[in-house]
C-alpha cells in the first residue's frame, strides 16, 4: 500500500498564484498546481506520478533551463515520476492512457487525483480506471482536486475539492446493492466516509448530516435484522428507519446543496421501507416477507411467515404475541391442533388453556388459512433442517411456491 498523487501535465503557459484549500487559510504560491497540493497536503511518504505527453514534458517537465516540475518536487524531497502517455488524438491512444495509468496503480492503494490540466477526454478515462482499480486492487480515493487558477481573487486561487462527486457514485453503487440484495455494508460504509469529513468542518453542530448518520446506522441495524430474522427487531429498527427518513426530509433545504445528490438517494430507500408508516404488525411483517424473497432469502421468508401466522392467532385470540412462554407456545398449539383436526381429520386431545380459547368459537381462522399454515411449516422445516429430513422439496419449489404462501396469506390473514 502507498499514498499516491496522480496528476497531469499541460502546454500552457501557467501563472504564479498562491493556491489554497477552501477550507484552510495556508497557500502556497506557484506556477505549478501539483507543487501546491504536494504542499499542502503534508503526507508523509506521499509518491507524486505526472503524467505527460512529449511536449509537457519538455516544456513543463524537465525543461532547458532546469525550472521545471520535476525539479520543484525534488526540492521539497518529493518522490515523484513522470509517465508518458499519448495526446489522446487517435482512438487507440484511449486504451494506452488507460493501461498507463492503471499500471501505476498497486494494491490497496491511497490515491490523491489533481484534474486540473486533464484536457479533452482524459478525466472520464481517469476516473474510469480509478473506479476499475477500486474493483480489481482494492485502491481507495483520497482526494480530488481542482486548481481553479481562473477564481483567483486578489492573487490566490483556490483548490476546489471534487471528491463528493466520486462518492456519489460509491453512493448510487451501494444503495443498488442494498435496495436488490440487502447488503448493506457497501452503502453504509460509504456514508460514513463521506459525513466523516463534513461533521468534522461542521464541528458536529450540522442537525441534518447528524442525522443522515444516524439513518446510516439504522439502515444497517434493519437490514441486518432481516437477514438475522430478528422479528421484534426488525418492527422496532424499521419505524425508527421510516421516521429519521421522514425527518431527513423535512429538513433538507437548499442549504444542503453539497448533499442534495445524497437525498435523493435516501429517497429510494424510504420508499423501500414506506410500509412502515402504516404500524400494522401483520402487514409490516408481511413485507418484510416480501423483501427477504426479493433479496433472495428464502428461509428468513419462511420463518418469518410462519411466525406472522403465530402472530395473527395471538392478536386473535387475547394472547400476548411478545410472549413466547406461556401465549406463543399456545397459540402454536392452537394452530396445530386446530390443523390435525380439521384439515387432517384426526382427532387429538387439547389442554384446558386451549378448550377455553376455542370456547370463544374457531372463526377467526378459516379453514384455508390452517392448512396454510401446515403446507408452510414443511417449507420451514426442510429449510431449517438443512434438507436432513425425510421431506424435501426441490430448490425450485422451495422458490417458486413462496409466491403462493404469500398471496395465499394475504388472502386469509389480511383480506378475509
Amino acid at each position: 500500500m502507498a499514498k499516491k498523487l496522480f496528476a497531469f501535465l499541460g502546454i500552457g503557459d501557467y501563472k504564479s498564484v498562491e493556491y489554497y484549500f477552501q477550507n484552510k487559510k495556508e497557500g502556497y504560491k506557484t506556477e505549478y498546481i501539483q507543487e501546491a497540493i504536494t504542499k499542502l497536503l503534508n503526507e508523509q511518504d506521499l509518491n507524486v506520478t505526472v503524467f505527460v505527453t512529449a511536449e509537457a514534458r519538455k516544456k513543463h517537465w524537465e525543461p532547458e533551463n532546469n525550472k521545471g516540475l520535476e525539479s520543484r518536487l525534488k526540492k521539497l524531497n518529493i518522490n515523484c515520476k513522470a509517465v508518458n502517455i499519448p495526446d489522446g488524438k487517435a482512438n487507440d491512444d484511449v486504451w494506452k492512457i488507460f493501461t498507463s495509468v492503471y499500471s501505476e496503480i498497486e494494491f490497496n492503494d491511497e490515491i490523491y487525483v489533481d484534474v486540473t490540466h486533464s484536457l479533452r477526454n482524459i478525466p472520464i478515462i481517469f476516473m474510469s480506471v480509478l473506479n476499475y482499480a477500486k474493483v480489481t486492487k482494492n485502491c481507495t480515493i483520497k482526494g480530488i482536486f481542482y486548481g481553479a487558477y481562473e477564481a483567483k481573487e486578489n492573487e490566490r486561487a483556490p483548490i476546489y475539492d471534487l471528491t463528493l462527486f466520486d462518492q456519489i457514485g460509491e453512493w448510487s453503487s451501494g444503495v443498488e446493492q442494498l435496495l436488490t440484495t440487502g447488503e448493506c455494508e457497501m452503502f453504509c460504509s460509504t456514508v460514513e466516509k463521506t459525513l466523516d469529513p463534513l461533521l468534522r468542518e461542521a464541528k458536529g453542530k450540522d442537525e441534518l448530516i447528524k442525522l443522515v448518520k444516524k439513518c446510516s446506522k439504522l439502515i444497517k441495524e434493519f437490514y441486518t435484522d432481516l437477514k438475522l430474522v430478528r422479528g421484534k427487531s426488525v418492527l422496532e429498527d424499521g419505524r425508527k428507519l421510516y421516521q429519521v427518513l421522514c425527518e431527513i426530509k423535512a429538513l433538507n433545504t437548499e442549504k444542503h446543496i453539497t448533499m442534495q445528490p445524497f437525498f435523493h438517494i435516501l429517497e429510494r430507500v424510504e420508499n423501500q421501507v414506506a410500509f412502515f408508516q402504516n404500524e400494522n404488525l401483520i402487514e409490516n411483517i408481511l413485507e418484510c416477507v416480501k423483501l427477504c424473497k426479493k433479496f433472495g432469502q428464502y428461509q428468513q421468508a419462511y420463518t418469518f411467515l410462519r411466525e406472522n401466522i403465530i402472530n395473527y392467532v395471538c392478536i386473535n385470540t387475547g394472547l400476548d404475541w411478545k410472549k413466547e412462554d406461556p401465549d406463543r407456545l399456545k397459540a402454536e398449539e392452537l394452530i396445530g391442533k386446530l390443523y390435525m383436526r380439521k384439515i387432517k381429520k384426526v382427532q387429538i386431545e387439547v389442554s384446558e388453556d386451549i378448550k377455553s380459547i376455542l370456547e370463544n368459537g374457531e372463526d377467526f381462522i378459516c379453514d384455508d388459512a390452517i392448512e396454510l399454515f401446515g403446507e408452510l411449516i414443511e417449507f420451514r422445516n426442510d429449510l431449517d433442517h438443512a434438507q436432513f429430513r425425510m421431506i424435501n422439496p426441490s430448490k425450485d419449489k422451495i422458490t417458486c411456491k413462496l409466491d403462493s404462501f404469500i398471496e395465499r396469506f394475504e388472502k386469509y390473514y389480511i383480506s378475509k
